[in-house]
């Protein structure tokens, strides 16, 4: 199999593991291999303005327009990035920030979701992908503390109700994804 422009993401809700399945994913991707261009890119969120933990709280998320902005941005960091790379390796993918928004409208956080055309999009694009990690959220571990969000990575009600649309989305669209909690998935990879 060719590494050429390869594209691998890795899913799910916050404070599930994501960030160890990408280490793991960009050792096996760089292990052995000379001349291999790896590249991996965080969440959005990660690399805005908005690391003050207020700012993160009030405009992150809290409304239907910052939603639709994080989906924007993390798309065109995406393009930025991903065709100079052998390997490309995202943390999160629009289509994650379609299904914060639904998570966020259901527990009351947002007073709309995106328009219908925002999943169709982020649903084609996740199918482009050569390997999509699905990290479900494992109810026998405890809440991560989040250095940024000067927390709780999640709550857990939100935890279970990402997991839900997502596997819901997954399921009706077909997508294809490599699904399992972080420790399931460190023994696939």
């Amino acid at each position: 199999m060719s590494v050429s422009n390869r594209r691998i993401a890795v899913v799910g809700a916050h404070g599930v593991g994501k960030n160890t399945i990408a280490i793991k994913l960009l050792e096996r991707e760089k292990m052995g291999k000379r001349g291999v261009n790896v590249t991996y890119m965080p969440e959005t969120v990660r690399s805005t303005m908005f690391m003050n933990h207020e700012i993160l709280a009030k405009e992150i998320g809290g409304n239907v327009d910052s939603c639709a902005w994080l989906y924007h941005r993390h798309w065109s960091q995406m393009l930025e990035h991903e065709y100079s790379a052998d390997v490309f390796i995202v943390k999160r993918l629009p289509l994650d920030y379609v299904v914060f928004n639904e998570c966020a409208y259901f527990m009351k956080m947002c007073d709309s979701t995106l328009p219908f055309q925002y999943l169709e999009l982020a649903v084609e694009q996740a199918k482009q992908f050569d390997e999509v990690y699905f990290v479900r959220h494992n109810p026998e571990h405890k809440l991560i503390e989040d250095h940024i969000r000067k927390g709780p990575a999640a709550s857990e009600e939100l935890q279970p109700l990402w997991d839900s649309n997502y596997k819901r989305i997954i399921d009706e669209y077909e997508i294809p994804v490599i699904e399992g909690t972080a420790g399931e998935l460190l023994e696939k990879i």
